[in-house]
């Protein structure tokens, strides 16, 4: 069995990689935000439905980025708090 150091620093090593993670659906987000103004910038005097459907589209994932990055901070608050009990 695992001793309480060792489960902490491999919970520890789980919340760094969470963070690197975090870092990278950080990029994610902006890239998309250029996407979406670069989109938006090229197809603003079309008369077509699609490109709005697609810019909203983009919108939707970086909401959804956005989701994710709050959970993967609570998923990490809530390993802290079990680190604080054991």
């Amino acid at each position: 069995m695992a001793s309480t150091a060792e489960i902490k620093a491999q919970i520890q090593a789980a919340i760094e990689q969470a963070n690197e993670a975090s870092g990278a659906i950080g990029s994610s987000m902006t890239q998309l935000e250029t996407a979406v103004a670069s989109g938006m910038e090229a197809t603003q005097e079309t008369s077509s439905s699609l490109p709005p459907e697609a810019i909203g589209q983009w919108q939707q994932a970086r909401e959804r980025l956005e989701e994710v990055l709050g959970l993967i901070q609570a998923a990490n608050g809530t390993f802290e708090q079990y680190m604080n009990t054991i």
